[in-house]
């Protein structure tokens, strides 16, 4: 093969390379790992500025392929094993998409940090002993087809991309938290209600931050249901800085809609109650009480509000409180009131029928959940 060839080999194959490295950067940075970056951003700046994920990814991907033309001129390596000079702009985007969930310890996870440190360890002594070939020598010439020499090449990246995305943050969750807060700062509350609506994943953060949506769309009532509901009962309406929390959104935007008052240590019910017993509740208090007794399986406290609160006879009143309403008249033998509604009676009906049909406790599980998993039934009786 005349030194001609091999040089025409050696550029197309950085080129096809760099091509890949170049989409996968902006890929992996605007349309998975936006969110982290984002966060990531707001926590360095104390949330003075604000993340733009195209001009944040054309720019990171932008440095990191100049880093890698920096390396290049460092290390001088010749032929297929030039590839590996995209190791070090790899290894520091997999810190930068790492974003740690708990980053009031650290930013970073520690065990990224350790594992991209010996990892460019170990690559500055190879690079260092390839280029001692008296001690060190490995063949790193382009021979044999051309083919053959670009997926030698191609596999020794997908292998480092591989490694990008084993040690970026992935947590399906933790991105929902993130994009929904995002979201939120923007006041787009329905797009924010659609971040994750199809998963079964969720967690006391995602909740409060839905619930918060919901509230401000007037869907609480309607629909809170219909999202998976973690443990914690009515503790998860609002933040409480430790348990439940908010990362980029202002928690104080949270609870300017409910009252003028701060919660300071008291429980979330707690808190609603006492803004609704001394004058203080704005509006939108009244569902999140009647939500919070809802989620604690209170149907006697759920009771006691709405009666004073809705007309029950109004065919706008909300659907989980008709499901709960419906639950309290066939459950207790002294209701304090009856609710009777001829859809939603015979739709209790048809649940009732579906448990008894199933006496295996998963198979009932799957089948009720497929047929009233977004009902307040469910959750009563299943969750």
């Amino acid at each position: 093969m005349t030194q001609e060839v091999k040089a025409n080999n050696s550029t197309l194959v950085n080129s096809v390379c760099a091509i890949v490295f170049i989409l996968f950067t902006f890929v992996y940075l605007y349309f998975f790992q936006s969110d982290i970056i984002a966060m990531e951003q707001h926590v360095l700046s104390g949330g003075i500025t604000h993340y733009n994920k195209t001009i944040g990814a054309v720019l990171l991907t932008v440095v990191l392929f100049l880093v890698k033309l920096g390396v290049s001129k460092l290390t001088r390596f010749d032929g297929w094993i030039n590839i590996l000079n995209y190791l070090p702009s790899l290894m520091f985007l997999a810190v930068l998409t790492s974003g740690n969930q708990d980053f009031d310890v650290s930013l970073f996870p520690t065990n990224v940090i350790v594992i991209v440190c010996i990892v460019i360890i170990l690559y500055a002594i190879f690079a260092v002993l390839s280029r001692q070939k008296s001690i060190f020598y490995i063949d790193t010439s382009y021979t044999g087809s051309l083919t053959g020499g670009l997926w030698k090449s191609l596999l020794a990246l997908s292998a480092m991309l591989l490694m990008v995305c084993a040690l970026g943050n992935t947590n399906e969750i933790f991105h929902y938290r993130l994009r929904i807060e995002h979201l939120l700062e923007s006041n787009d509350y329905d797009n924010a209600l659609s971040v994750g609506e199809k998963s079964d994943d969720t967690d006391p953060d995602l909740t409060m931050l839905r619930i918060y949506a919901l509230s401000r769309t007037k869907q609480l009532g309607e629909r809170l249901f219909e999202y998976p509901i973690p443990k914690g009962g009515s503790d998860i309406l609002l933040p409480d800085g430790v348990n439940v929390k908010c990362m980029m959104f202002p928690e104080t935007e949270i609870f300017k809609q409910l009252g003028i008052r701060k919660m300071g240590k008291m429980k979330p019910l707690e808190y609603l109650l006492y803004l609704e017993n001394h004058g203080l509740a704005m509006k939108s208090v009244t569902d999140y009480i009647l939500c919070g007794y809802l989620l604690d399986k209170n149907l006697d406290g759920f009771v006691n509000i709405i009666k004073n609160k809705y007309n029950l006879s109004s065919p706008a009143l909300p659907k989980h409180y008709r499901e709960a309403l419906t639950l309290y008249t066939h459950l207790r033998s002294n209701p304090v009131l009856v609710f009777h509604s001829e859809i939603m009676d015979a739709d209790y009906a048809d649940f009732q029928k579906l448990e008894e049909k199933y006496n295996n406790k998963s198979e009932r599980f799957s089948y009720v959940k497929d047929t009233y998993g977004e009902t307040y039934w469910f959750y009563y009786f299943y969750q």
